[in-house]
């Protein structure tokens, strides 16, 4: 199975991700503007505290619906403001709602909508693979194989059961959200080493789950 596009958009945000790291981990001046910047968002989150929370799922879960989003560079800031742990959960549930969302978009509008959303190649890809070989392992892996609006949708778009989708979601929402509220923290603290680990970890596993969800593709 060849790679599509939400695989090309990773590459590009991974890469831009890294620069942004070196320069901020490497330069004096790069990270105090950095963090001039997190005390400025910080000093408007408290004075709107319920807002900025509220705001801060709301972009998590666009995310998780639209493939031109990413709420990651968002996460140093809720790092600083409120610590890793309250981040994580803010990241949590708002990936998990934008997932909800997706799949009950796709479940209720359908595909002639969605694909406008997604890339129609993969879409198709997925939707028949699935159609065939709906078991719980496997939607699980696809979930956290891609940490995307891809997985929603396709599975809102074949009406597959919402009961069993939403603890697949929570789970694999898990090592996402530790994954990027580690390395925004790392960031913040300018520590490469926890960092190095915490992008080692995330990558591995997403890899890890893609190949296998391809190799069960083309052994079905």
């Amino acid at each position: 199975m060849s790679h599509h596009p939400l695989h090309h958009r990773r590459v590009i945000y991974l890469v831009v991700f890294l620069a942004v790291v070196a320069a901020v981990t490497t330069s004096d001046v790069v990270h105090d503007a950095f963090v001039d910047v997190l005390r400025t968002a910080e000093s408007v989150m408290r004075a709107y505290p319920r807002a900025g929370m509220a705001i801060f799922v709301l972009l998590a879960a666009m995310s998780a619906m639209l493939s031109f989003f990413s709420s990651s560079a968002l996460v140093p800031i809720g790092v600083f403001v409120w610590g890793p742990t309250t981040t994580g959960l803010l990241l949590w549930i708002g990936g998990v709602s934008g997932g909800s969302f997706g799949y009950w978009f796709a479940r209720t509008l359908g595909r002639r909508i969605v694909k406008r959303l997604v890339p129609e190649a993969p879409f198709r890809r997925y939707e028949t693979f699935f159609r065939e070989r709906a078991h719980w392992p496997t939607i699980l892996l696809f979930r956290v194989a891609l940490q995307s609006e891809l997985p929603s949708y396709v599975l809102g778009a074949l009406r597959y059961p919402f009961p069993k989708y939403l603890p697949m979601m929570i789970l694999a929402e898990l090592p996402y959200v530790i994954f990027v509220t580690y390395l925004g923290q790392s960031l913040i603290d300018r520590n490469g080493m926890i960092f190095a680990i915490a992008l080692l970890l995330g990558v591995s596993l997403t890899v890890v789950a893609f190949r296998a969800l391809q190799r069960e593709m083309r052994e079905a």
